[in-house]
């Protein structure tokens, strides 16, 4: 077993590198649109240029010159330096020959050498199917559960009878604000709300023990965002609330569209901020970003969002709008 580490530009090695993430996730998931190797090439090319945000380290597992496993280290640069998010594939008929664990000790050993001290990485467990990730086998590997996360997926279009009725029910909470949306590219004249608000989900959620520190966002770093968006070939549709009294935006949500592959989507980021909080925006938000969404890809059939469990008033929002469960999210951390 050799452990070697992954030139992202080298386009034969990352796409075996690819492929193993691509096993896993059609293990798990069969069903379902993989993640698409352009995504996949695009984020770990993002952390290459002048001003990063993030860096990538991709790591493959080797056996008999076939690529078993696969690590993905995703390195802060702009804040939370003692952190890394870790992306861990062994492929489905590699498990049990000691492929993670040979994975966890290079991880740590290129993780310690980047100054990291915290390991957070995350498992999806679909509905009535046990993780691949233990419990024992996580803490075997010096990992412990932090958070539970649980995913629901909300069909689209969404029943147009529902909507209004949910509408009707909670705009006299928000006669005070206004609704705008846009795709790809933020109103210029919102984008520093849009970074305060961008800041604010890395304080204002619930996070249990999982050991993050608030993110540092200015607008230059919301522009980052949404070229990596388009540079992923995905459509990035946003909503915010704007306070009519000040003028400011107080809520947002973004969801993501693969356009190559558009039948689903993915809930990014909501919030209200904390001052707002009462008035509804979370759904009022979300309606209409689902509505335009809906409108211009309408091949898109499912978005997916996860929430903490204790995330209590998000998700009362998704399943006001018809939300389903479909499994869950374990995130675990580890310190070095």
């Amino acid at each position: 077993m050799r452990v070697l580490q992954v030139d992202p530009r080298d386009e034969t090695a990352l796409a075996a590198w690819f492929a193993v993430q691509q096993a896993v996730e059609r293990d798990e998931r069969p069903d379902e649109v993989c993640t698409l190797l352009d995504e996949v090439r695009a984020g770990v090319l993002d952390g290459s240029g002048p001003d990063p945000d993030s860096a990538s380290v991709l790591l493959s597992a080797v056996c008999e010159d076939e690529v078993v496993g696969a690590v993905r280290l995703h390195l802060p640069r702009r804040d939370n330096l003692h952190l890394a998010e870790v992306e861990l594939y062994v492929h489905p008929a590699a498990r049990r020959r000691g492929v993670g664990r040979a994975l966890v000790t290079e991880m740590d050993r290129v993780a310690r050498a980047d100054g990291r001290t915290s390991l957070i990485g995350y498992t999806d467990e679909p509905p009535a199917r046990p993780s691949a990730m233990s419990e024992g086998a996580a803490r075997a590997l010096g990992f412990v559960r932090t958070q539970q996360e649980v995913r629901r997926d909300i069909d689209l279009p969404l029943d147009p009878g529902r909507a209004a009725a949910l509408e009707a029910e909670i705009t006299a909470y928000a006669v005070a604000f206004d609704m705008v949306t846009w795709r790809d590219v933020a109103p210029e004249h919102l984008v520093d709300d849009l970074a305060v608000l961008h800041q604010r989900m890395s304080t204002d959620v619930p996070m249990a023990d999982l050991d993050i520190a608030e993110e540092v966002f200015d607008a230059a770093r919301v522009r980052r965002h949404e070229q990596l968006a388009r540079a992923m070939g995905r459509a990035l549709y946003g909503a915010g609330a704007v306070h009519r009294d000040s003028g400011r935006m107080v809520a947002y949500t973004d969801q993501a569209v693969p356009l190559s592959e558009p039948t689903r989507a993915y809930q990014w980021n909501t919030i209200v901020l904390s001052e707002h909080r009462g008035h509804r925006l979370g759904t009022l938000v979300k309606l209409a970003c689902l509505r335009r969404l809906s409108s211009e890809v309408p091949q898109t059939r499912v978005i997916s969002t996860w929430n903490a469990e204790e995330n209590v008033a998000m998700i009362r929002v998704n399943d006001a709008l018809g939300a389903r469960v479909n499994g869950t999210s374990t995130a675990w951390q580890k310190r070095l």
